[in-house]
């Protein structure tokens, strides 16, 4: 279903959560976020549907209600929207047919550490408002 992949000391300031290879890239992005004394937890859901019907003691321990969450995906948003919930963001791309090597891919669609930074920001300061 999903697990977490790195946590922190405490309840999280954030939840970034990918289900495939985009996992790395929030990897990198936490790093950055780190920087700037935020706690973070990192959850690889590879498995929707097995995460859905995983106890729900389970499922809260991974993903507390209370705590925002940043998905990001090379696919459809709408693929993890139920996951991050309706307060959750999505990073992910709505079109397709694109054709390149995958790292100028990345970086054309934003798939970067920097952007992960640079969304969670933005964010969290419309989170808290």
């Amino acid at each position: 279903g999903a697990y977490v992949v790195q946590d922190c000391i405490g309840n999280p300031d954030i939840i970034l959560l990918a289900s495939g290879s985009e996992v790395a890239t929030l990897v990198e992005g936490a790093a950055l976020l780190r920087k700037d004394n935020l706690k973070v937890r990192i959850v690889s859901a590879p498995s929707e549907g097995l995460f859905r019907v995983q106890p729900e003691g389970y499922r809260k321990s991974i993903m507390p209600d209370d705590i925002p969450v940043f998905g990001l995906t090379a696919g459809l948003s709408v693929t993890l929207q139920g996951l991050v919930g309706p307060k959750g963001k999505v990073w992910g791309i709505n079109s397709f047919g694109y054709s390149a090597p995958y790292k100028i891919l990345d970086e054309k669609f934003g798939f970067t550490s920097e952007n992960v930074y640079r969304q969670v920001i933005d964010y969290l300061a419309q989170y808290k408002k």
